[in-house]
Order: structure tokens, then C-alpha cells, then sequence
């Protein structure tokens, strides 16, 4: 905030600034001030004749919204282009030292190693978590907190209809990761001092998740997508060929979609949606309808309601962006499309741009949950083919997950975390 205000009226304090005109008194706390300067007459001719006393500008960070005071950092440090900790060492830490934040630092040490702190960490010792890494690291997080919280309520959270208990400490992304799109959704960008101002804002949003469930039994939650088929065996053969370090994200998406070809399957898909005619004890009854999938190249969906900063076009994204209110989310069907009209896809969606979605090769619809049961193409495929183990691989915001039988159920929790957010 920046504050224009007569020299006359400031009054300084051991602690803070004291500020009075005729009519009200207002105080700022000196650890708030972010700096000031005295500024001369104003230029002009009015000056010169009735006088103007020379005004103080004062920058301060504003205390309209309750601000964290102390937050716990995770960071993963070979995440992304492995800079985390320059990145807040560097940049992030300075700001929050000028916001007067504590910070809790916490640095990974191997992989999955975030999941084991946080099975004991503390979070009511902090005011909000900020993950300094990817939608990955993100995911450990997410995953370890919301499943610590439903065993500590004693719910039956493997039940996919259970109404879960929400995280109540706010999260926030500082995006050096491989894949940033949790970020980029909450603020816009990928840029890490837009996500640590955002922060120190301390401005939340409640937002939706989706949850998958595979063997009868919570495997992972999501905040951005759920995909298999052509989604989980862009990862799967991404993940293989690490031989070319970070070319690899642009070499192998681009030779499976251009040169191989592509690997359709069929699916037993069922989607359940909210029937208004009738209510459970929630106020919602979900009604059912099962599709014969046949020759689809992919399955997926986006329970993006976390898109918070993004005014976009896309019919798409204003649903999920209301997705709190009606409890819904996106599911997308991909039948078999050529290579051009698929590029010309792709390029749009990262466009953000409502004709992405306006394909004959996609079936759209708006779901609460739905279950995928994957066929295999060969009446008896070898157990330990390729097609076996890529149907039984799911992609969960960029990270393979293993499923039980090509079969899996996803399901749209509401305002199950806080984000830091814009709005």
C-alpha cells in the first residue's frame, strides 16, 4: 500500500507511525513500513500563491487481510532446473525477511522424503506451508496432509463418496519445478516473486480437488489433471529417455504425436452426475450412466477451479472456475484424430483458447465422479507386454501412479484446501 499523508500529521512511536488529520487517527507498525520519502511542493501555479506543505510517502504492506507471520518451507532441491534453493535464497527469503516472515525451512533429501515430514509435521505451529519445487513436490504434500487429516477425524476416507474433512492451513507455490501449472493457475504465471507476493498478500481460496481411487482404496488427490491413455504414455515414455535430461519434455511428446502411432484402446466408462430430482443426506443423489468406449486415443480430466487469477474464454475453465457452487468438473474423452487437427489442439489449449475444445474427436462432459475400467486391444495380451503396464499407469498431475487392473473411480471433493491466491 502506499500512503500520501501531510508531515504535520505523523507522529513517530517507538513502534509505529502514528498518523492524524481533523477527523481520525490511523497507526502503522514500523515493521510494516516498507520504506518512505519526503516529497517537495507539488509543481503548479496554485502553489505559489496559497502555499502546500511538503507530504511524506509512506510504502507499507497492509494489514487488510491477516497476513502469515510464519510460514513451513518445503523445497526440492532437484527439482525443475535443480535451482530451488538459489531461487529462495536468492529472491524469496529477501522478500519475506522485508515482510517480517519466520520461515520453517525444510529441504528434501531424497525422493519421497516431503511425504515422511509430512506425516508429523505441525501445522498449526505456522501460519501457511509454500512449496519451492513443481506440481510434484506439490502433489507429495497435498497427498500426505489431506490423508493424515482424514485418519485423524477417523473418517472412511477409501470410500470415494465420503464427504472428507478440508485442510485448514493455506498453501502456497513458489513454481521451480518441471511442471508449474498449480502455479500458473493461482497466479497467472510461473514468475517466483508474483507467487512470494501473493504469499505475503496472504489472500486465500478455498478450491475443489479430485481424488482417485483404484483397488478399493484412496491412491492419490489431483489439482490439475487426471489422465490415461495418450496422457499417461506421454509420461511414461518421457520418464524412459532421461538420457536427454530436459529435452526430453519437448523431444518425446513431439515424436509420439508426429511419428508413432497412436495407441487406441477401449474403455468401460461410467459417469455419475447430480440428479436434481432426488437429494441424499448431502442434498445431492448421484445417477449413473455407463458408455461402451471404442478406438479412444485418451481419457482425462481437470478439476481446475484453482484457475483463480486467469480470466480466460474458454467455456471450459469458467465452468471449472465455478466448479465450488455446482460441484462439477470436466471430463474429456479423446476418440482418434489426426496428427494435424491434434497439434492444432494442443497448441490451443496452452493458448487458453475456447476453440481447443470445439474438436469432433472429443466428447465432453460434466461429471461429479466417474469410473474407467480399460480394456486391453488383444483378447490375451502377454502380462508383461508394454500395453499391460501402460494401462495400468495413470497420470496424476505429471507423476505416474499405479492402478489395480486398468480399473480406476475419480471423484470432485469441495473446497478441500487453500491456496494463497489473487482472489
Amino acid at each position: 500500500m502506499v500512503l500520501n499523508v501531510n508531515v504535520k500529521s505523523v507522529i513517530l512511536e517507538a513502534r509505529e507511525l502514528k498518523i492524524s488529520d481533523q477527523k481520525t487517527t490511523s497507526s502503522i507498525e514500523i515493521c510494516d513500513v516498507i520504506g518512505c520519502h519526503l516529497c517537495e511542493e507539488p509543481g503548479g501555479i496554485l502553489p505559489i500563491f496559497f502555499g502546500s506543505a511538503p507530504y511524506l510517502v509512506i510504502k507499507y504492506i497492509s494489514k487488510e487481510t491477516e497476513r502469515p507471520k510464519k510460514l513451513g518451507l518445503f523445497i526440492n532441491p532437484i527439482g525443475g532446473s535443480q535451482n530451488s534453493l538459489n531461487v529462495y535464497s536468492k529472491t524469496i527469503a529477501p522478500l519475506f525477511r522485508a515482510a517480517n516472515i519466520v520461515c520453517d525451512v525444510m529441504v528434501s533429501e531424497r525422493p519421497k522424503h516431503i511425504v515422511d515430514i509430512m506425516k508429523s509435521f505441525d501445522t498449526t505451529c505456522v501460519d501457511g506451508l509454500v512449496v519451492v519445487g513443481g506440481d510434484g513436490t506439490l502433489l507429495e504434500v497435498i497427498n500426505g496432509l489431506l490423508t493424515r487429516a482424514q485418519k485423524e477425524a477417523g473418517l472412511d476416507y477409501d470410500k470415494p463418496t465420503c464427504k472428507l474433512k478440508p485442510l485448514e492451513v493455506p498453501i502456497g507455490i513458489i513454481p521451480t519445478g518441471t511442471g508449474n501449472g498449480t502455479a500458473k493457475g493461482l497466479y497467472g504465471n510461473t514468475d517466483v516473486v508474483t507467487a512470494a507476493l501473493h504469499i505475503i498478500r496472504g489472500k486465500t481460496n478455498r478450491n475443489n480437488v479430485q481424488a482417485v481411487y483404484s483397488g478399493g482404496k484412496l491412491a492419490s488427490f489431483s489439482t490439475i489433471v487426471i489422465g490415461c491413455g495418450l496422457f499417461s504414455d506421454l509420461i511414461y515414455h518421457t520418464e524412459r529417455q532421461r538420457w536427454l535430461k530436459k529435452a526430453r519434455y519437448f523431444v518425446v511428446p513431439l515424436h509420439l504425436m508426429l511419428f508413432k502411432k497412436q495407441r487406441l484402446f477401449d474403455a468401460k466408462l461410467t459417469i455419475f452426475q447430480r440428479d436434481s430430482t432426488a437429494e441424499d443426506a448431502d442434498g445431492t443423489s448421484e445417477k449413473s450412466t455407463t458408455y461402451e468406449q471404442k478406438g479412444i486415443w485418451g481419457i482425462c480430466s481437470a478439476g481446475g477451479d484453482f484457475i483463480a487469477a486467469v480470466e480466460s474464454k474458454m467455456d471450459f475453465i469458467t465452468m471449472n472456475k465455478h466448479s465450488q457452487e455446482i460441484n462439477s468438473f470436466t471430463l474429456l474423452v479423446y476418440k482418434e484424430a489426426g496428427r494435424l487437427p491434434f497439434l492444432t489442439h494442443f497448441f490451443q489449449l496452452m493458448a487458453f483458447s475456447l476453440s481447443a475444445f470445439q474438436k469432433d474427436f472429443l466428447l465432453p462432459y460434466t461429471v461429479r465422479g466417474y469410473k474407467v475400467k480399460i480394456q486391453c486391444s488383444d483378447k490375451s495380451p502377454d502380462p508383461e507386454s508394454e500395453e499391460v503396464n501402460i494401462n495400468n499407469l495413470l497420470d496424476v498431475d505429471g507423476e505416474l501412479l499405479d492402478i489395480v487392473d486398468g480399473e480406476y473411480e475419480v471423484w470432485n471433493h469441495r473446497q478441500l484446501l487453500r491456496f494463497y491466491t489473487s482472489s
